[in-house]
């Protein structure tokens, strides 16, 4: 509040004070009985409105441009990560890498070939071929050839070849029809297809594969199910393939 408003806020009430009315009745009352209570509520607001101004200065100059940089870049990341996991909140596997570079949402349908040298999470369904040199994880379906470093699948359906250079990991409840290369494999799922490992590949007790199998070495949990011919011991075959 201005000094010119203050002034004139007291000279009102100045006025106001020694100013007498007259009721019909003809009964003379002191208005000044009548303005005190109404006065301190003036002086009650006028000196929490200069409080405010007071905290919002300082609260303005404790703000500066590089920290709303920040806030707004971690607010992003947030709103992208929630954005994931809202979507996908029966998937009890998704595990977020430590840098996110493409997201192809859950009601996404991309027809076509994908490169990528980021890391690459589906949740929809891709119709095309994928080469990444990152890690992958899939959620959705893919229509297509993998080629990638390393990947996770997890309740996801795939027609198509999939070749990591590192690990493979398949969850439960996804069906792979298409021949299997890696390095590593952990395998909990139906796949169609043959498996070459050039390390280990771990057969969980929910795996079903029709095909045949080479590794160097491998363990077999009861209850899976293998319907082909198993190599063990060829890690030099399966590099040089």
């Amino acid at each position: 509040m201005h000094k010119n408003q203050k002034k004139t806020i007291k000279k009102a009430f100045f006025h106001l004070l020694i100013f007498n009315f007259k009721y019909e009745s003809g009964i003379f009352i002191d208005i000044r009985e009548l303005l005190i209570p109404g006065r301190r509520i003036i002086m009650n607001w006028y000196q929490k409105q200069k409080k405010l101004n007071v905290e919002m200065e300082q609260d303005n100059e404790s703000n500066s441009p590089l920290d709303e940089q920040i806030f707004v870049k971690l607010k992003k990341e947030k709103e992208l990560e929630n954005r994931v996991m809202e979507e996908n909140k029966d998937m009890e596997e998704l595990q977020m890498p430590e840098e996110i570079g493409s997201l192809i949402g859950k009601h996404t349908e991309l027809v076509g070939d994908i490169s990528t040298n980021e890391n690459l999470i589906i949740l929809g369904r891709i119709i095309g071929n994928i080469k990444c040199s990152q890690s992958i994880q899939i959620y959705g379906s893919v229509e297509g050839d993998i080629l990638c470093h390393n990947a996770v699948i997890v309740k996801a359906e795939i027609h198509g070849s999939i070749e990591c250079k590192d690990s493979l990991r398949i969850s439960e409840k996804t069906v792979i029809e298409g021949d299997i290369i890696a390095t590593a494999l952990e395998i909990d799922c139906y796949i169609r297809g043959n498996v070459r490992a050039a390390g280990h590949i771990c057969l969980s007790e929910n795996s079903s594969i029709i095909g045949n199998i080479s590794a160097e070495t491998i363990s077999i949990e009861q209850g899976a199910c293998v319907q082909g011919q198993l190599q063990i011991g060829v890690k030099e075959e399966t590099e040089k393939s």
